[in-house]
């Protein structure tokens, strides 16, 4: 964990400021939630991929003879949604700007500044753009301009559908999504894939790069098996990648944005900056149920403060 040394915190809080005026002047409201939580909190909801789960910081918080597992919050969504399930309100607009804990070995900090926002009671499409539009909004104003980063999005839904067809266990389903991840080609004898459809479906989902709404628009006559399902997640992804288009912002429809196979639910995307990732977010309708609340539509995204504001320019 390290130090922020008196320049740095000069371009630290002008992040913060803007990214907190912008967001209160859209309605949301600004939380802080606790650095250490139960562990269970975040098993019960899926968000530790197993790539995260081995970086968590985690102990037994002792009382008596007893005690229970805490980690150090490795994530803000989760912490935000269990205080929306608490609430009484149906839609909920939160930020927050706290830092995270990872384990990591290599010269990555392990404390990670974050800003971000979550957005709950509000379903696709509408949530999607709105949450797209904040964040091109966001870059703009920090003086990112459109010259110098390109975002990824694709559907994690679309994906989870896909493989479900393959009638594979979930923990296959997760080792082919990483392969597809890789961008290695998928083997139909390794994963026993013996309905030609299928491997064709996942086939092109391995092979899926594209530039534009229309192209989104043309997966679906592409794809085998078309569903309601499918449909549906062709229309989320063509609408967030139409707000791109519009905006003359860079983008790629890929396979996936994220390792994380269970938790996310729609539409994802990452904010790449002259090769640097800064910004990942998505699609997670199940967190709340997952809580044990009642359902509800969630999305939000995650900044790398510190990232950010290496990377910004005020002047421009």
């Amino acid at each position: 964990m390290n130090d922020i040394d008196p320049l740095e915190m000069v371009n630290f809080r002008r992040v913060e400021e803007i990214f907190l005026s912008l967001v209160r002047s859209h309605e949301y409201q600004e939380i802080r939630t606790p650095t250490i939580e139960p562990l269970h909190l975040y098993t019960a909801t899926r968000v530790l991929s197993p790539q995260l789960l081995h970086r968590i910081y985690s102990f037994l918080d002792w009382d008596g003879w007893s005690g229970e597992r805490v980690v150090m919050r490795p994530d803000s969504t989760v912490p935000a949604a269990r205080l929306f399930s608490e609430s009484e309100h149906k839609i909920s607009r939160l930020c927050y700007v706290q830092p995270v804990y990872r384990f990591s070995t290599d010269e990555q900090p392990r404390e990670l500044w974050q800003c971000g926002v979550e957005l709950f009671g509000v379903s696709a499409v509408h949530a999607d753009v709105e949450l797209l539009s904040l964040l091109l909004e966001l870059l703009e104003k920090v003086g990112i301009k459109k010259d110098r980063y390109h975002i990824d999005v694709s559907h994690a839904g679309l994906v989870q559908v896909i493989l479900s067809n393959t009638g594979m266990s979930l923990e296959d389903q997760r080792r082919l999504y990483e392969v597809v991840l890789r961008g290695e080609k998928v083997s139909k004898e390794e994963f026993s894939i013996h309905d030609d459809a299928v491997y064709s479906s996942i086939d092109l989902l391995s092979q899926i790069k594209g530039k534009s709404s229309e192209y989104a628009l043309n997966l679906q006559s592409l794809l085998k098996n078309s569903n309601s399902d499918i449909e549906r997640s062709v229309i989320e992804l063509e609408s967030v990648s139409k707000i791109l288009s519009d905006a003359a912002v860079n983008f790629n429809i890929l396979p996936g944005t994220t390792a994380n196979f269970d938790y996310y639910t729609g539409v994802t995307f990452r904010v790449v900056i002259q090769d640097t990732e800064c910004v990942s977010g998505g699609r997670y309708d199940l967190l709340t149920e997952s809580l044990g609340a009642e359902k509800s539509p969630a999305s939000g995204f995650a900044v790398d403060l510190m990232k950010l504001a290496q990377l910004s320019n005020f002047g421009g």
